[in-house]
């Protein structure tokens, strides 16, 4: 498929709070004492998207609006006269700190993923992240007791259910779309700037309708990345829910495992994607998975709406088009593949 990658219009509109917070970040990340800051600046690297650099890496059509949905609700709250003076001081720092927790969430998943990718030494580079991100947020919000008792809320249901995940995904027990829609709230630390906002403007009551707003996000994010990753996962011997409904069991990734180094193992590869691949494009699994994921973007943009997240509409028309872009691709491989295969054969 050919992925669009331009950053969506409602991103570049907020780029400057999003620099301004990559400024601290950086400085942070710069200033620690070695060997951690060559650790740092590796991770920035490996993070790079084209022309942007690191600084593009919130900002892609592939990114979850992690950094952008605080500055919509900053910007809804203004608008209802609800946001106080010093939201404009502690933006920077929440999204700050916001990006150095998701640096050491990124570096987790890599941990259990791509054991390969940054090696284990970026674990340590994880702890510093990670203490970046409790003093920036601590900075912001002091010792605000709702917004913290939230925060480990936010963190355990992230935690608890990164881990449900992995194991289910390396496991043949039966996939379901309830057990999918519940492991997709693992990305319940975007949950984290949405509640530092609320907790300056005295809005904690709305902790319920983000947390709900967070999960829709995390489906409509867990079913585009399971479309357009699949090849990837594959690789990776995670069975995600797509991959199951295609008909992967453990025994196939063992039988390739199993299979000689070299072309023998390359081909035992390419068969077994031959294989998902007639039943993700001609079994039209793809086409619903992207369906799926532009519903539940379609809800979460009506309940963003509800909540008042000035910006969130004009985010939702973009991400939905986007997703149907890449359906239209998806049908229209499908449809080829399909008439290849009903061609007679010479």
């Amino acid at each position: 498929m050919n992925i669009p990658d331009a950053p969506f219009p409602s991103y570049v509109a907020k780029q400057a709070d999003i620099d301004q917070a990559w400024a601290i970040v950086e400085q942070r990340l710069s200033a620690l004492p070695p060997p951690l800051d060559e650790l740092g600046a590796r991770f920035l690297r490996s993070v790079s998207r084209g022309d942007a650099g690191h600084r593009g890496y919130f900002s892609g059509p592939l990114a979850p609006p992690l950094l952008y949905m605080p500055l919509w609700l900053c910007d809804g709250l203004r608008t209802q006269g609800a946001l106080p003076a010093q939201a404009d001081a502690a933006m920077p720092l929440i999204l700050a700190g916001t990006m150095h927790g998701y640096l050491y969430v990124r570096i987790q998943d890599d941990a259990l993923d791509e054991p390969g990718r940054g090696g284990a030494e970026m674990l340590l580079l994880g702890n510093a992240c990670i203490a970046a991100m409790f003093d920036a947020y601590r900075k912001a919000l002091g010792t605000h007791g709702p917004f913290w008792e939230a925060f480990d809320r936010a963190f355990l249901d992230f935690s608890r259910l990164t881990l449900a995940e992995a194991r289910a995904v390396r496991s043949d027990a039966p996939y379901t779309a309830r057990l999918f829609d519940e492991h997709a709230n693992k990305v319940a630390f975007a949950r984290v700037p949405l509640l530092a906002v609320a907790a300056i403007a005295g809005k904690m009551e709305l902790e319920r309708s983000l947390g709900e707003l967070v999960h829709l996000l995390g489906i409509a994010h867990g079913h585009a990345n399971d479309a357009l990753g699949w090849p990837r996962d594959l690789v990776a011997g995670q069975r995600t829910r797509l991959l199951a409904e295609a008909g992967l069991v453990r025994a196939d990734l063992e039988a390739v495992a199993r299979a000689p180094e070299g072309a023998e193992r390359e081909a035992a590869q390419e068969a077994l994607a031959e294989r998902m691949r007639k039943a993700l494009y001609e079994g039209m699994l793809l086409h619903r998975t992207l369906g799926e994921a532009i519903a539940a973007q379609r809800r979460a943009g009506e309940l963003g709406q509800r909540i008042g997240l000035a910006g969130f509409d004009a985010f939702t028309d973009e991400r939905v088009a986007w997703l149907e872009a890449l359906d239209q691709q998806v049908l229209a491989l499908s449809l080829r593949r399909a008439l290849a295969a009903a061609a007679p054969r010479s």
